[in-house]
């Protein structure tokens, strides 16, 4: 083999390496490619999984808004997104809901508060409650599918009935469309272990903030951003100060001091049958007294954020301890030490009358007393109570509670 033949040769063998380091480089280079599309196409997947859970959450969201209810149902929500399977769950505690929305690949979660638009009951109340009387409650009606739960009276400490010859009672299923089982109706009581599961005991109600959604320190932000505010307006009386809001197209009335309405008070708020939209009163700080026949379209909150001095304000009427002790007699026999004297001296709502609101009551005044004397008919309507507290009942989402992984 002569000198050219082997040159030729090692030409073609270099040449050879490097085709074959080339294919070598090409092949990594082909496999970093390879991991590098597979990796992109998790990427994607990851983000539509990402993004079906998140859409899932708005949805959910969006149900419950619509209804201002954390219990309205989220089967709308629980559909395939872009093939992919979705899981929508909450879990309600302390107020408080987690919403979450899972897929096969992700699961997100985020808390949401809402006021207090579908907190049961139709009277409501952190004050002790004294009645005296004869009573006719539409409920609150909790339906759902293991129980036809309804709720007239939900109370935070104490509930008084008179010693008279009245019983206290309730009516239920006056809603055609609705029923209460047998249990959660009152009837015939006497005294407080004959109260049926329609009045209900609940110790660590916070009405303030079931109802409006924040803190009870917050009243001022409350009251500015949703309320016709009546201390702008001087030397009226409480129903001057409500007629001058309602003349101006207010709905939310807040009233600072004593709220004294007698029958012809009464009548000038919007009344059942009327073409007047329906009116919220909040009353603080002061006495509330709602004397007279009446059948209007109205919900009173009384709201006590400071010691208020009562008792005196009563001198001279039905319930002067002076005049009559035993309007402040129970029927209980464990409740025989409190003198009429000292029920007095912490009334500070008094109900007179013959009275049939649309709307219910709510009485945020712990360490007071709430005394109906009435022959009431409160149809509590539903719609009404829905529309006057949407403002504040809007459920929203709780800054920084949000959490994907």
């Amino acid at each position: 083999m002569n000198k050219h033949q082997q040159s030729g040769m090692t030409t073609l063998l270099i040449t050879s390496m490097l085709l074959i380091v080339a294919l070598l480089f090409s092949l990594a280079s082909y496999k970093n490619l390879f991991y590098q599309i597979k990796r992109t196409q998790n990427e994607v997947l990851a983000r539509q999984a990402h993004w079906a859970a998140e859409g899932g959450l708005e949805c959910g969201f969006a149900e419950i808004s619509n209804k201002s209810d954390v219990n309205t149902s989220l089967v709308k929500c629980k559909t395939v997104i872009d093939g992919q399977p979705l899981t929508l769950s909450l879990d309600t505690d302390d107020g408080k809901s987690v919403l979450t929305s899972k897929t096969n690949y992700k699961e997100i979660t985020k808390t949401i508060i809402a006021g207090g638009a579908k907190s049961s009951g139709v009277i409501k109340s952190s004050a002790d409650l004294f009645f005296n009387g004869n009573y006719k409650i539409s409920p609150d009606y909790i339906n759902d599918i293991a129980d036809d739960k309804c709720n007239i009276i939900r109370y935070q400490r104490n509930i008084y009935l008179n010693k008279s010859y009245v019983p206290f009672a309730t009516v239920t299923n006056k809603d055609e469309k609705n029923i209460c089982d047998s249990n959660y109706e009152t009837k015939q009581a006497k005294n407080r272990s004959e109260l049926g599961k329609d009045v209900y005991k609940d110790i660590y109600m916070d009405l303030f903030k079931e109802t409006f959604g924040v803190d009870r320190s917050n009243w001022k932000e409350v009251r500015d951003k949703h309320f016709f505010n009546s201390d702008k307006i001087i030397g009226s009386s409480c129903i001057d100060k409500i007629t001058d809001g309602m003349a101006q197209g207010k709905r939310h009335i807040w009233i600072t001091g004593n709220c004294i309405l007698d029958d012809t008070a009464l009548k000038k708020l919007p009344q059942v049958g009327s073409n007047q939209k329906s009116i919220f009163i909040l009353v603080q700080n002061g006495i509330l007294s709602l004397d007279g026949a009446s059948l209007y379209n109205a919900m009173f909150y009384l709201f006590v954020n400071e010691n208020i001095s009562v008792g005196t304000q009563w001198d001279g009427t039905a319930i002067d301890p002076s005049r009559d002790p035993k309007m402040y007699a129970t029927s209980d026999e464990d409740e025989k030490e409190i003198s009429a004297t000292e029920f007095s001296s912490k009334t500070i709502a008094y109900l007179n009358g013959s009275h049939k609101p649309s709307g219910g009551f709510i009485f945020d005044a712990s360490g007071y007393v709430i005394y109906f004397r009435l022959s009431i008919d409160l149809s509590f309507d539903d719609s009404l109570i829905d529309d006057l507290l949407a403002p504040f009942g809007k459920p929203r989402w709780v800054q920084g509670s949000w959490h994907d992984f």
